[in-house]
């Protein structure tokens, strides 16, 4: 063997040693900091009708049931019927190093549920002539961070189908890091879009449907630069105001609410550690906005209303979106919202309800906002962790809903024989 190959194999040796030990680093600090969650949980229920406190005590036996089967630290969930909020709950912990439990009070960040918090927000700009969903990124924005964004219609952009990469997409390379560490705190939705600037687009507009968060924090941009106000301010403006609500926030914005969850990972189901730190500032938009579930329902419910948002824009943001091939896209997707007709909620012998809705999923967080506008109901589900499958937690809204749908007397009609 000549010295060159015996160099050469030292340093190969070197290296799998220091992967070896970098790797068995990662191992050591995911097996520390594992504590049991506790047998016992909190629990709050409040009835804000006494038409409906039955209803709040099977629904709060749901919550608990979940949070217990599924290892879930602590959950929120609410309720809204005819605009108005009708019940609140929660079960568990919202920081058990604390000993804090969890309130309806509790803010939890939101993900991108956080998408139909801004399609709110800019159906309100579109109904007062401030913008037009048809307007495209570059009439208001004169020089973009990629000029090739300049031709996006707001509408695409808010129904996913501008051709903007998701994360696993991009191929800006230093914001793919950017978007995997999520260590640096952000101060505009500007500084968030640089993290994709530099991406190839994956199609031209309308050609086809790809979900993205960068593409909703576009359309804020957009918002600001025709508003003249910051997305802070439009949220403020548009939703928290007109509504009086103290959330949606952004999330990692300064000093946190007292109020705001502690997020965690879990484990077999009866095990939990801390999640430790990251911040969402990068994608407010899209995925970083932090909320309570009870201020979720009353802005979904408003939607309700004309003087809110009037029925011509409601019609347009929940019209699921059709490709330039004429057919609709694969999620149903409409601007900022997924509409759907489902069955599965009442039973497949009752006639299919439609329902508007978002979920999000965020670092040591998960939400789901589900609205029944035929039935005037609206509920929202947040937990301050990651289950393994969406479903294991959002499972427990149609228990929710079916219970104050019996409540309201709101249950849909049996389907007729032969009519299906």
């Amino acid at each position: 063997m000549t010295r060159r190959m015996r160099r050469l194999g030292r340093v190969v040796g070197l290296l799998a040693a220091i992967a070896a030990v970098v790797a068995g680093g990662l191992w050591l600090r995911g097996e520390v900091g594992w504590r049991p969650l506790p047998a016992e949980a909190p629990l709050v229920s409040t009835a804000l009708d006494p038409a409906f406190e039955d209803a709040a005590r099977e629904a709060i036996a749901d919550l608990e049931t979940m949070r217990a089967e599924e290892g879930v630290p602590g959950v929120t969930a609410a309720v809204a019927v005819d605009g108005a909020l009708v019940w609140m709950g929660a079960a568990g912990w919202s920081d058990l190093e604390a000993g804090t439990p969890m309130t309806p009070d509790a803010v939890m960040r939101i993900g991108s549920t956080s998408k139909a918090m801004t399609a709110t927000m800019l159906a309100r700009l579109h109904d007062r002539g401030v913008l037009s969903m048809s307007d495209t990124v570059g009439e208001h924005v004169a020089e973009p961070l990629n000029p090739a964004w300049a031709n996006r219609r707001l509408r695409q952009l808010m129904s996913h189908t501008a051709g903007l990469p998701g994360y696993r997409q991009n191929t800006d390379w230093f914001g793919v890091i950017g978007t995997i560490r999520m260590q640096k705190s952000y101060e505009s939705v500007e500084d968030g879009l640089r993290l994709v600037d530099g991406s190839r687009l994956l199609f031209e507009p309308g050609a086809d449907y790809h979900y993205s968060s960068f593409d909703v924090n576009l359309a804020a941009l957009v918002a600001e630069h025709a508003s003249g106000r910051d997305y802070e301010g439009l949220i403020e403006d548009e939703i928290r105001t007109p509504l009086g609500l103290d959330t949606p926030r952004l999330g990692d914005r300064g000093t946190p609410p007292d109020e705001e969850a502690h997020y965690y990972r879990i484990r077999g189901g009866d095990r939990i550690k801390s999640w430790g730190h990251a911040d969402v500032s990068q994608r407010w938009p899209g995925g970083g906005l932090i909320a309570r579930s009870r201020d979720l329902v009353l802005v979904a419910s408003a939607w309700l209303y004309p003087e809110f948002i009037t029925p011509e824009t409601q019609a347009m943001f929940w019209t699921p979106v059709q490709l330039e091939s004429g057919t609709v896209n694969e999620e149903n997707y409409a601007l900022g919202w997924r509409v759907d007709r489902v069955s599965t909620r009442f039973g497949e012998d009752r006639a299919p309800v439609r329902i508007v809705h978002h979920g999000g999923v965020s670092r040591g967080a998960m939400s789901w906002l589900a609205l029944y506008p035929d039935l005037g109901i609206a509920v929202a589900v947040n937990i301050n962790t990651n289950t393994p499958e969406f479903a294991d937690f959002a499972r427990v809204e149609a228990d929710i809903l079916r219970t104050f749908a019996d409540a309201t007397g709101r249950v849909p009609s049996l389907v007729e024989a032969g009519a299906r």
